[in-house]
Formats: C-alpha cells, structure tokens, sequence
C-alpha cells in the first residue's frame, strides 16, 4: 500500500469512529477480548471490525495460522510506523536521552511532533499526477520557531525512503555565505542554479551536467539561463518522480537584497515550468520551499510575490492534545489541567513549548520557577524574546501600534497589525485583537 492509499484508508475511518477506536486499541497491543471490555462491547464485533481493518489497510499474510492474528498485526503496526508513526509511538523510553532541541529536529528524535502540514505536504507532494497537468508548489511559512526546516528534512527523508523520488535539498543560507551574491542577482542566480545542480547531481550517479559557463548566455537574463538549464540538464534527464525543496528563503528577504526578481523567477516556474501550457510533457520537478513570516515587520513586506501561488502550508502552533503528547514523549505524566497553564504563558509555540518541557523534566525546574525566570535576560526564552525585542525597536510605527495593544487599546494601522501578526506578537481572532501570549505582555509592559 503507497502513502496516498494508506491516507485514503485512513480518511474512511472519520465516518467510523468506533473502527477508528479498535484500530488504536489494536496498535497498541490490545486483544479482541481486551478491546471489547474498554468499548463495552463483544469481542465477536470487535473481531469482525478487526478483520475490516485488516482489508481496509490491504493487510494480509499467508503466513498466518487459522485464527492467528499476530502476523497481520505486526504488518498494520509496520505500515503505521512508516506512514502514522504517531499512532503506533509511546513516551521516549528512559533509554533515550533527551537533549534540549536547537535549531533543526534530527531525524532520529523521539521528540518531534508531526501535524496536520505534515500530511498535507506528503499529499501533495505524491499525488497521482497523470491527469493533472501540473506538479505541485508548495509554500511551507510561519514564524520564527515553528518547524519549517525539521519538516523540509524529514520531507526529504520520507520521499527518499518511502516514495522512491529523487529530492534535491538547497539551503540559499548556504547559497549566499558570500555577501556579494546579495548585490548580485546573475552571480546570486548561477550559485543557485549550481546548488541545484550538484544535490540532484549527488543523488542520481550518471547525473554528469555541463559547467555552467557553457549554458549562461550574458545576453540573456539570469533567470532564463537558470531555467533552461535546470529543465535540460537536470529535470528532463532524470525520468524518476522529483522533489527540489528549498530552505532559508530569507535569506534573500529585504529591500537591499534580491527578493523581487528571485521571487519572481519562482512564480515564473510554478506558472510556465510546472504546468501543462503546451503539448510537451512537463519535466520540472515538485518543489516545497520554506521561509518566515518574520521579516515582515523589519522590511516592511506588506504582502508577497508568491502570494496566491500553489498551495499555502502555514504551521500552526500546537494545541493542547499535542502539547499533552509532547509532554509525555518528555516523561511528564501530565494532565489538560496543567496544560491550561502553559498554554497561557506561551501558548502552542513549538520551540517555547519544548524549551518549557526541557527546563521541566530534564533540568527540574518548577512550574513557579520557570513562570518567575520566563522574561528574565538569562531566561529559558530568552532568545525569542531578544528577537521580538528587535522586531519591535526597529520600527517607530510598529512599536506605537503594539505599545496600543499592549496598554488594551486600539490600533488603527491595518499594515502593523498584519506585520505583527506575521511576526507572531499578536493574534487576530473573532474576540479581536490581543498580544499573542502572557509572556509577550508581561515581558513587554516590563520593557515599556
């Protein structure tokens, strides 16, 4: 069973809520009779709904003995490690040393918490796509902190492993080490064009393209050159299903960098690369890139170039059953109660979330003490703080706007609550608008 076939299986248990409740009663270990008793039904029905689930997941073994269940369970727990590894994962086992996360998740952590965008980026990304005319163009956003990069990886690794795709990985913040490439749309492009070239290069071995030199036309514009390289040198020889996924777009975010015209050229691809407009077969690969919503303040972005392109992924903070399974994959044998809390301080922000967890199971910090260290300079979120500091003190307009929200009152200025909102100081919600999280208000009227 491929991921679109296990997601079309799964989509079907939403009008089978009690199936759905023997199917994770089942991953988990429990017997028929095991699984009646908890439902207050007979294991008669439960076998009969478990033997539906085995046919509605293509699980069968010849294996197995007349009235033996262990084989085919073992191949549902091993089809829902490789595609729902959250339903089939308990807590980090005590033999797992868990490390405060920076930056990326790795692959290997017990502690990364799939979502909703998770599932709808494998979608997309290996869809059937005979009849559609296009591939795919996907835009992974959100603030600061939210998870864009760990799921870019962990897109890389699942349609590497699972679909069999070839996947190009570019990090422009590798790209642009050099500062002249951010003077320099042509030097800033073929630098590009020359990262993609080498991660496709490195995944496919007869993969031998031309030097660039040979290609790059100085009459021509950079972005042509790019193009046509890319589609005759990199995408239309390689006839395997494809993946360029682009991290640090940011990095050329600014009114003294090339963000217009690289954006452009992106829109360009999703608009002629990737879509059927002529009888020729389409040979681009699928893209997914991912930047912040962060900037939006500091340059003054009051919408985007790719606004309206493919498809919006923005990433949600947790809500408070994640929080709740976050919390025990730390060892916390916590409750919604004392959620509730958290959630108040800091709402469902990944990257607080799990500062919060840490400072909690691994470093034994008090629920008391961690409230009376959280706006402190040496704090646990300190760093997010000294950004969000930055956002705010760079822009006149955009302080006197949030210092409005901040007292209670209102803001007039519709562009710096929007910027606000993207840097993730303030929500916007039917009860109005508000400082996003306790922690942003008192470290703020503090600061005030």
């Amino acid at each position: 069973m491929n991921y679109q076939q296990f997601i079309q299986a799964l989509e079907k248990l939403k009008r089978a809520p009690k199936r759905e409740a023997v199917l994770r009663m089942l991953l988990r270990g429990l017997t028929a009779e095991e699984t009646a008793d908890k439902m207050g039904t007979h294991p008669g029905t439960v076998r009969k709904q478990i033997s539906q689930l085995y046919e509605d997941f293509g699980v069968s073994s010849s294996n197995d003995l007349p009235g033996d269940r262990s084989s085919k369970r073992g191949d549902l727990i091993d089809l829902f490690t490789k595609y729902k590894p959250e339903w089939v994962e308990g807590p980090a086992s005590d033999s797992v040393k868990i490390e405060i996360l920076t930056g990326i998740v790795p692959l290997d952590s017990p502690l990364y918490l799939p979502r909703t965008a998770d599932d709808r980026c494998r979608q997309a990304l290996t869809a059937d796509r005979s009849d559609r005319g296009s591939v795919p163009f996907i835009r992974i956003k959100g603030s600061q902190g939210m998870g864009k990069s760990s799921l870019l990886v962990r897109l890389r690794d699942f349609l590497e492993r699972e679909e069999n795709q070839v996947v190009g990985f570019v990090d422009l913040a590798d790209v642009t080490q050099d500062p002249e490439v951010l003077t320099d749309i042509n030097l800033l492009l073929k630098r590009f064009t020359q990262a993609i070239a080498d991660a496709f290069s490195e995944s496919v071995e007869k993969l031998n393209p031309p030097p660039l030199e040979k290609d790059w036309q100085k009459e021509r514009f950079s972005g042509l050159n790019c193009s046509n390289y890319l589609e005759k040198h990199i995408f239309e020889p390689i006839q395997k299903p494809k993946t360029l996924l682009i991290d640090g777009i940011d990095e050329i975010l600014g009114p003294d960098k090339p963000q217009n015209p690289f954006l452009k050229l992106l829109r360009s691809w999703n608009e002629q690369r990737m879509k059927m407009v002529s009888q020729s077969p389409i040979v681009w690969a699928s893209m997914a890139i991912a930047y912040s919503t962060e900037p939006y303040p500091e340059l003054d972005i009051k919408g985007s170039i790719l606004q309206n392109v493919g498809l919006e992924v923005e990433l949600p903070e947790f809500n408070a059953e994640e929080i709740l399974k976050l919390a025990r994959k730390y060892r916390l044998e916590w409750s919604q109660e004392q959620v509730k809390p958290l959630m108040e301080l800091i709402g469902g922000h990944p990257t607080l979330v799990n500062q919060a967890l840490y400072q909690i199971s691994q470093q034994g910090m008090s629920w008391d003490k961690l409230v009376s260290q959280a706006t402190l300079p040496t704090g646990p979120f300190k760093d997010n703080l000294l950004n969000k500091f930055s956002i705010i003190n760079q822009n006149p307009d955009l302080k006197h706007c949030f210092d409005q929200i901040l007292g209670g009152g209102i803001c007039h200025d519709d562009i710096a609550k929007f910027q606000l909102e993207k840097a993730g100081l303030i929500k916007i919600d039917n009860e109005g608008v508000q400082v996003r999280f306790k922690l942003y208000q008192n470290y703020f009227s503090q600061s005030a």
